[in-house]
């Protein structure tokens, strides 16, 4: 009998709207949690107690805590990825939870459609979630008696230009397991320059714990065999038609990541493709999350740090750039 994990329940919509549409305040000790987990306490003079002053513009509400000694205002939103945000707290806690409680992908024309916003908004709320998923991402290192580990190309095929020869994004997928072929645990999905020996060794090195009682599963691809020192590799050509052939579960999780890219998305530009592997990555790696989502994204949120449309696109101007020159 095989064993199957289910998958806990998530937040539903009309739980959220019924938490947070009804009463807004809710929304704003939603991220007072968030920036003092511990509880308020004034930086300047100690004291824990405050007044929320709501403030009334033009085109959203903000909300401001005042320290009632020393009367020093913090925004709440101040020194976190969503500083100088321009949705109201209820808009900008509705598309975080869209985006983070959906278990493939949203793209931003259904975030505009839903959160009744401009497409660069919905673009920009995106490409922020994407950023926090990231940082969670960053932390951790794949570690397991298991991995297995290949090459799939992503992107647009390229005419007359099969197989390796395509100009499609190589990306380097790694999948740690409980049992060799079994139980799948935690992914790591990373572009890569080459497909060379070095550039495998490097980033396998970079995402994974590595011992020689540890066995890495591989198909046949010789660049794999430069890890033999830090590895056990079982590297031989995989017959895909055996029903329960090697590799098969990260086989399945590269299908699903590209049909999620090519199919929500529509395709994706070498240039953002970092961002959207690593929301791929995160889904699946995140997927028995249930409802402590709010509670990860809460954390996230706190170690996040200000970042502008302008700078995040120079940040994957440079990664693009080192990429290429590594090639």
């Amino acid at each position: 009998m095989s064993y199957t994990k289910l998958k806990p329940k998530k937040m539903s919509l009309f739980d959220f709207t019924q938490t947070y549409a009804n009463d807004l305040m809710k929304c704003v000790e939603f991220f007072i949690n968030m920036k003092w987990p511990d509880g308020f306490a004034c930086d300047r003079c100690d004291c824990h107690e405050y007044w929320i002053i709501k403030r009334q513009g033009k085109t959203k509400t903000t909300y401001i805590l005042e320290c009632k000694e020393c009367h020093k205002q913090y925004s709440l939103l101040s020194g976190t990825i969503f500083e100088k945000c321009h949705l109201d707290l209820y808009k900008l806690l509705l598309g975080i939870f869209l985006f983070f409680n959906e278990s493939k992908g949203i793209s931003a024309t259904t975030l505009r459609s839903h959160l009744d916003v401009n497409i660069k908004t919905a673009q920009l709320l995106a490409t922020k979630c994407r950023i926090l998923m990231s940082l969670s991402n960053a932390k951790r290192l794949l570690d397991s008696p298991f991995y297995e580990s290949d090459v799939c190309f992503i992107g647009s095929p390229t005419k007359g230009k099969p197989g390796r020869s395509t100009e499609k994004q190589p990306v380097l997928a790694i999948l740690s397991t409980q049992q060799d072929n079994n139980y799948p645990m935690y992914l790591k999905a990373r572009m890569i320059s080459n497909e060379r020996g070095e550039t495998l060794k490097e980033n396998v090195e970079k995402n994974c714990i590595l011992s020689q009682d540890r066995t890495l599963n591989t198909d046949g691809d010789k660049g794999y065999n430069s890890l033999k020192e830090k590895i056990k590799v079982k590297n031989e050509v995989v017959d895909y038609n055996q029903p329960n052939h090697r590799l098969k579960w990260l086989n399945i999780i590269i299908g699903n990541l590209k049909n999620n890219i090519t199919g929500i998305y529509h395709g994706v530009g070498k240039r953002e493709m970092p961002l959207f592997l690593n929301e791929q990555e995160y889904r699946f790696n995140h997927r028995y999350t249930g409802k402590e989502m709010f509670n990860k994204v809460k954390e996230y949120l706190q170690i996040s740090f200000p970042i502008t449309h302008k700078q995040i696109v120079n940040v994957l101007d440079q990664t693009y750039i080192q990429l290429i020159l590594a090639c």
